[in-house]
This record gives structure tokens, C-alpha cells and sequence, in this order.
């Protein structure tokens, strides 16, 4: 029963860490892991004490009996929000439902206000606005004749992507309609224009909402790392050898700036 971390007065116990190794070598994830006995494996073991200490400190919260737990794609709706959480308060509120009721409980109090949604849309104007594009079906052949479209896919192109004449007649043309056969450098292209999309933008008002559940999301997210930094700043203690990974301190850091 040996303790390598302590949350508080509670131990975390290396049987533990063995335990949770042994799940990973066992799951999907048993090939890409590192072999046993190497540093990194040795890391692989300090950053799963790092995610058993924070299973501790979210289990000294005790939420609201009405507290619920939000799905974890209310709390991250994608790769690059998990990667905002960074690694451990990703697996820790991937894996428990208490973590997220709890995410929910510390970062209830964080809003947004008209004055960061707009900033937000005027420096990012662009993710607002959709250019002039056509729906078409398009074949390419060698000779001028017309080509015959009825089993060509459906594919969107937006202005630029095509260049010259081609591109001028498209967008030049109606829905419903046949461009071509027109010729430049790659043969003679003919197109059936399906649908015709002029360049949008959005307004701020038409945006706000979604830039105000984004934005949100973010500072939720950020908020609770700073709590979750701050209660282990407060109550881990962590033996030699169980150090945080990024620690330059520890032998098997090998980040070096």
C-alpha cells in the first residue's frame, strides 16, 4: 500500500497507478504505447497520476443535488476544444460524468458580454461571410462536343477556384443552365450549373448567438483549468519519481527550451 501522491490527506496509491496502466495496455490503445521500463513509458505513468489526482479533487466537490452532468460535446464539441482542456481534464471529464457535473457547478458563473462577441466577430469577419459559388456537374474532354453530364457528381465551386473563361462564363450563367464547352489548358470543359449561391456575410446580430455559445464555451473551458490548476497547486503533494511530467526537474523531461 504505498502512496506516491497525496490529494489533501488522501492517498493515491501505486497500486492504483498500476491499475490504470494495466487498462491502458489493454484497450485499444495498447499498440501505441510506449514499452515498459522506457522513459516514456515512465512519463506515461506520471501523467496518470497527474489524472488520478484530479479525479480526487473533483471528488472533494460535492455538487448540488440537482447538478447534472452535461454531455461531454456541450463541454467540447470537437478535437480542438479537447485540446484547449489539455490532456488530463479532457480524460477526466471524458471519463466521469461527476467531472462534467462538476465543470458545470465551478464555471456556472462565466458570461460573455456584447462587447467580447463583437470584438470577436470583427477580428474574425471571415468565418461570417461565404463567397459567390455554383452547385455543378462538370466533365472535361478532349474535343469540343457536349459532353454528357447525366452521371457527373454534384460538386460545389467557389469563385477563384476556377480561372479565365471558364470561370467567367460559370458565374456568368443562370441556374439550370449549360455552360460550355468552353476550352483552356486542361480540354474542353462543359458544365450544368445546378444551383447559384451570391456572396453572403452575415451581420453581427445574425452572428451573435453563435459567437456568444462559442465564446462561452472557451472561457468555460479555460475556467475550469484555472480551477483545476489552482486546487492542485492547493492540495497534491507528489513523491520522487511521480513528479509532473513537464517538470525540467525530473530525469525523463526531455523538453527543453
Amino acid at each position: 500500500m504505498t502512496p506516491i501522491a497525496w490529494v489533501g490527506d488522501q492517498p493515491v496509491l501505486l497500486s492504483e497507478v498500476d491499475i490504470a496502466e494495466a487498462e491502458l495496455r489493454s484497450g485499444r490503445a495498447a499498440t501505441t504505447l510506449p514499452a515498459q521500463g522506457s522513459s516514456e513509458a515512465r512519463q506515461l505513468r506520471r501523467w496518470l497520476v497527474q489524472r488520478l489526482t484530479a479525479e480526487r479533487i473533483v471528488g472533494l466537490v460535492r455538487p448540488r443535488e440537482e447538478a447534472t452532468a452535461p454531455e461531454l460535446e456541450k463541454i467540447a464539441a470537437d478535437r480542438a476544444a479537447m485540446l484547449e482542456l489539455g490532456s488530463v481534464a479532457a480524460s477526466l471529464l471524458t471519463r466521469s460524468p461527476r467531472a462534467r457535473a462538476v465543470f458545470n457547478e465551478v464555471t456556472e458563473g462565466i458570461t460573455v458580454t456584447e462587447c467580447e462577441a463583437r470584438r470577436y466577430f470583427e477580428a474574425n469577419f471571415e468565418l461570417f461571410s461565404a463567397p459567390e459559388r455554383r452547385v455543378v456537374r462538370h466533365r472535361v474532354l478532349t474535343g469540343p462536343e457536349l459532353a454528357d453530364l447525366s452521371d457527373s457528381p454534384l460538386r460545389t465551386v467557389v469563385r477563384g477556384q476556377l480561372a479565365g473563361p471558364v470561370e467567367q462564363a460559370l458565374f456568368a450563367a443562370p441556374e439550370r443552365s449549360v455552360v460550355g464547352p468552353i476550352r483552356d489548358p486542361l480540354g474542353w470543359h462543359t458544365l450544368f450549373v445546378e444551383r447559384a449561391y451570391p456572396e453572403s456575410r452575415s451581420t453581427f446580430a445574425e452572428a451573435r448567438e453563435q459567437i456568444t455559445v462559442r465564446l462561452l464555451a472557451a472561457a468555460r473551458r479555460r475556467a475550469f483549468g484555472d480551477w483545476l490548476d489552482a486546487r492542485r497547486a492547493e492540495l497534491v503533494r507528489l513523491e520522487p519519481g511521480y513528479e509532473h511530467p513537464g517538470d525540467p526537474r525530473q530525469p525523463d523531461n526531455t523538453h527543453r527550451h
